[in-house]
C-alpha cells in the first residue's frame, strides 16, 4: 500500500508515503499521525559535558599561546620583512643548511632536489634575459654600429689585462701557500668529475676551438646548452641587423624585446624569493654528503682563494675603480647580493640575472651590462 491516510485531527488530513524521510524527526509530538513502523528513529542527543575547570584551562592556554607566542612571532616576522633583505635570508638559510647537513646528513642529502630546482629555474631565464637586454642596449640607442665595435674592443682589452693580473696573483699565492697539500678525501669519494676535468685540461687549447665556442652552429643549440657567449654573439649580430633594418621593423622588434626584458626581470624577482630555500638545501646536501670535516680540511685552500681575491680587489680592482671614478662603496653594495648568490650556489650563472638588475640600478646602461657581464 503506497499511501496511508490518517486523521490526527478532525479538520486536518495528512498523507504520508511509505518509506518517506521528509517528516521532521526532531518534532516527536507532531509524528503521532505516522504509523510506528514507518517512523524514522530519533538519534539520541549527546549529553557529554566537560568539567568547568577543564574548559577554563583550555581557554587560558589558548589565550596565552595567542598572546605570548603567536602574536610576538608575527610581529617579529613583520619587522624582519621590513628591515631585512635578501642577503639576510640567504645567510640565515646557509647557516640552517650547514646545521642540517651536520646533524641530520640523511635529511640534508634528501632535500638536494630543492637546491637543484633553484639552479634549474635560474637557467630558464638566462637566455631570454641576456638576449633581450643586449638587443635593447645596442639597437635601442641609435644606429651607430661603430659604438658597438668600440665597446667590444674596450671589453676585450680590459678582460685580457685584468685576467692576466688575476692569474699572476693566483699563481703566486698557490706557490707560496701550497693549498690542498695533505688533504685526504674520504674513502669511496666519487672522483670521476675531477678525472674528467683533468683529462679535458690535457687537450691543447686552440684559437679555432675557442672561436667556435663563441660562434655557434645553431642559435637554438646554444640556447639549450646555456652557452652565454654564443648567445651574446647572436644577440650582437641580431641587434646590428636591426640597426640596418627599416624603422618600422626595428620598432616592432624593440617593443617585443623590451616587453620580454621587463617580464624576465619580474621573473627574476619571483625566483629570488625562492633563493634562500634553494641555497640552504644545496648547502645541507653538500655538508650531509661530504661531512663537515672535509670543509675543515679544505679550509687552507678556501683561505688561500679568498686571500687571493682580497689582494686582487685591493691591488688591482680598487685602483681601476678609482681611476674610472666609480664609487667604490656603492659598487660593493650593489654586487653584494649577486656575489653572495654565486658563492653560496657555487655557480656564476645563478648570479647573472640578479647582477643585471643590480647594475642597472647602479646606473649602467643596458648595452654595457648586456655586453660586458656575460664575459
Amino acid at each position: 500500500m503506497d499511501e496511508i491516510t490518517h486523521f490526527s485531527h478532525p479538520t486536518t488530513e495528512s498523507k504520508v508515503k511509505a518509506g518517506s524521510f521528509t517528516e521532521n524527526v526532531q518534532d516527536e509530538p507532531n509524528r503521532s499521525h505516522i504509523p510506528e513502523h514507518l517512523r524514522i528513529p530519533i538519534p539520541e542527543k549527546s549529553s557529554t559535558h566537560y568539567p568547568a575547570f577543564i574548559t577554563r584551562t583550555t581557554q587560558a592556554v589558548s589565550h596565552v599561546c595567542c598572546t605570548y607566542l603567536i602574536s610576538p612571532f608575527k610581529k617579529i616576522l613583520r619587522i624582519l620583512q621590513k628591515r631585512t633583505g635578501l642577503t639576510f635570508w640567504i645567510i640565515l638559510a646557509m647557516v640552517i643548511g650547514i646545521l642540517i647537513g651536520r646533524f641530520a646528513p640523511e635529511a640534508g642529502v634528501a632535500i638536494k632536489p630543492l637546491g637543484d630546482a633553484f639552479i634549474q629555474m635560474i637557467k630558464i631565464i638566462i637566455v631570454p634575459l641576456v638576449f633581450s637586454v643586449l638587443i635593447i642596449g645596442i639597437a635601442g640607442h641609435g644606429d651607430d654600429i661603430a659604438k658597438v665595435g668600440k665597446l667590444a674592443i674596450k671589453t676585450i682589452i680590459y678582460f685580457e689585462v685584468v685576467t692576466t693580473l688575476a692569474l699572476a696573483v693566483g699563481l703566486i699565492m698557490a706557490n707560496l701557500i701550497k693549498p690542498g697539500h695533505g688533504v685526504i678525501l674520504p674513502v669511496g669519494q666519487d672522483t670521476s668529475s675531477i678525472e674528467a676535468m683533468a683529462e679535458t685540461e690535457k687537450t691543447s687549447i686552440t684559437w679555432s676551438g675557442e672561436m667556435f665556442m663563441i660562434i655557434p652552429e645553431n642559435f637554438f643549440v646554444a640556447a639549450v646548452g646555456n652557452k652565454v657567449l654564443a648567445i651574446v654573439f647572436c644577440a650582437v649580430m641580431f641587434a646590428c641587423s636591426m640597426m640596418k633594418a627599416d624603422k618600422k621593423s626595428k620598432k616592432v622588434m624593440l617593443e617585443i624585446n623590451e616587453a620580454l626584458s621587463q617580464v624576465m626581470f619580474k621573473f627574476v624577482g619571483l625566483i629570488m624569493n625562492y633563493a634562500p630555500i634553494g641555497i640552504g638545501a644545496a648547502l645541507a646536501a653538500t655538508v650531509g654528503k661530504n661531512g663537515i670535516s672535509v670543509l675543515a680540511n679544505l679550509g687552507k685552500l678556501i683561505g688561500c682563494v679568498y686571500a687571493s681575491l682580497v689582494i686582487f680587489l685591493i691591488v688591482i680592482l680598487v685602483p681601476i675603480m678609482l681611476i674610472a671614478r666609480i664609487p667604490v662603496i656603492g659598487f660593493f653594495k650593489a654586487i653584494g647580493q649577486p656575489w653572495l648568490l654565486a658563492f653560496s650556489s657555487a655557480s656564476s650563472e645563478s648570479a647573472l640575472p640578479l647582477a643585471f638588475e643590480r647594475m642597472r640600478e647602479f646606473g649602467c646602461t643596458n648595452a654595457l651590462t648586456g655586453f660586458v657581464i656575460p664575459w
